[in-house]
């Protein structure tokens, strides 16, 4: 598979013209050092030097003269690549930012990546406070894959403030054969999930094999950068326990239960998974009355590659499965937006039960998931009720399924396909 470009690739360009300090951060192997070691350079026409805080060597050099070696550097671009590994570099990364500044603001960017939120904690922050910009890199979306550069229904959505017009016809002018292939391509993505090393593996075995090994670094490797864990076998089965719960409300007294570990345990091997990047936390949506009596988050694995990894012969139903891609896609969609979209779930004490919202500039778009190829009224009704319920803050609401239609299924209730929804539709 050829190199895809990246849709942070615009954003981390843009910030690069007038920032000095840039984190990419992301899950390991989701392709940070070739976006920041090849492609940003590329976009932006300049020279770059590269370090991997992988190597022992470069770590000890950097302890010895930090400041120095910031201060050395005579290209535009500079890329500190696994910068979790060396928490010492952000004082001296702060005085040379600072001394950049106080000069007219000439010397390098520095682009620093890493794979664990643990480098974002309050003191990080705190010490390159008003010096960094932090960006969030995901693995492949469906809309990376099929290579329609970001151009999907949720975005157009959003900039025209509901459906427009000349949707229901725009779906039916595409041919056929690509609208095989988008619907191929989203089984696929559904069924393996982002992570580029398992596109670049055309047999089965091969991707399987990735991602059970994948799974075995995170556990021998990053668990070591973020964290403290006396017993990993205690650890990793916590992980397939909460895989397992992907997509319901969590609980962590029945995950203790069922690990036998203490809560305060439970709590912070989700804290390692989070920082980590493995597993995502999608809170309940508040109002101001008094009807939401739901205050769990729901927990999500959204890699369905990595799911399968970690589950081995456990499974996750099809339901669930196909709301925590559809999470994922939707995560993937708001870190690109300005500004970044919430994302929640809604459940009342009712009964009413909403998969998503997505909330932007007060409006909010409900959307319910159905893992089924087709779609009925009743399907639309729980949609219906919500925005009837909210008719200031909503114009339409979706139900995603994987069909091939689209239609208005109640009244200002549309019925839409995965893959057209979220850009699964190659330009052409």
């Amino acid at each position: 598979m050829d190199t895809i470009r990246r849709q942070l690739l615009a954003p981390l360009a843009s910030l690069a013209r007038k920032e000095r300090v840039i984190v990419v951060s992301g899950a390991r192997q989701t392709g940070k050092t070739t976006l920041c070691e090849f492609q940003l350079p590329g976009e932006l026409r300049v020279p770059r030097a590269y370090v991997s805080f992988d190597d022992p060597d470069e770590r000890l050099r950097f302890q010895k003269g930090a400041v120095s070696i910031l201060e050395s550097y005579d290209v535009p671009l500079v890329v500190l690549d696994e910068i979790q590994k060396t928490p010492f570099l952000f004082d001296p990364l702060k005085l040379v930012s600072d001394r950049t500044r106080k000069q007219g603001g000439k010397g390098p960017v520095f682009v620093l990546t890493g794979s664990s939120q643990f480098l974002l904690k309050k003191d990080v922050r705190e010490t390159l406070a008003g010096r960094v910009s932090l960006l969030n890199l995901h693995p492949f979306s469906l809309s990376e894959l099929s290579g329609s550069a970001g151009r999907s229904l949720l975005t157009r959505i959003f900039r025209e403030k509901g459906m427009p017009r000349e949707e229901p016809e725009r779906i039916v002018a595409i041919p056929s054969e690509r609208t095989r292939k988008a619907t191929h391509l989203a089984a696929e993505h559904r069924e393996w999930g982002g992570f580029p090393p398992v596109w670049h593996r055309k047999d089965r075995e091969e991707k399987i094999r990735w991602l059970r090994d994948y799974r075995r670094t995170y556990l021998e490797r990053d668990i070591a950068d973020v964290g403290q864990v006396a017993d990993l076998d205690m650890f990793a089965l916590t992980q397939k326990i909460l895989c397992a719960r992907t997509g319901n409300t969590l609980s962590l007294s029945e995950v203790s239960r069922d690990v036998s570990l203490s809560v305060n345990t439970v709590k912070r091997y989700l804290g390692l998974l989070s920082r980590s990047f493995q597993c995502h936390l999608l809170p309940p949506f508040f109002e101001n009355v008094g009807k939401r009596l739901v205050k769990s988050p729901k927990v999500f694995f959204s890699d369905p590659g990595l799911s399968r990894a970690i589950l081995g012969e456990m499974s996750i139903g099809a339901g669930a499965a196909y709301e925590s891609w559809v999470f994922s896609e939707l995560m993937k969609w708001t870190a690109l937006q300005t500004p970044e979209p919430e994302l929640f779930y809604y459940r009342t004490a009712a009964g009413l039960e909403i998969d998503f919202l997505v909330a932007m500039r007060g409006n909010i778009l409900p959307i319910e998931v159905k893992n089924r190829e087709r779609i009925s009224s009743i399907d639309g009704r729980g949609v219906e009720t919500f925005l009837n319920e909210h008719p200031r803050a909503t114009r339409l609401g979706l139900v995603v399924y994987t069909g091939r239609e689209l239609a208005e299924v109640r009244n200002r209730v549309w019925a839409v396909p995965d893959w057209y929804l979220f850009g699964g539709v190659a330009e052409g």
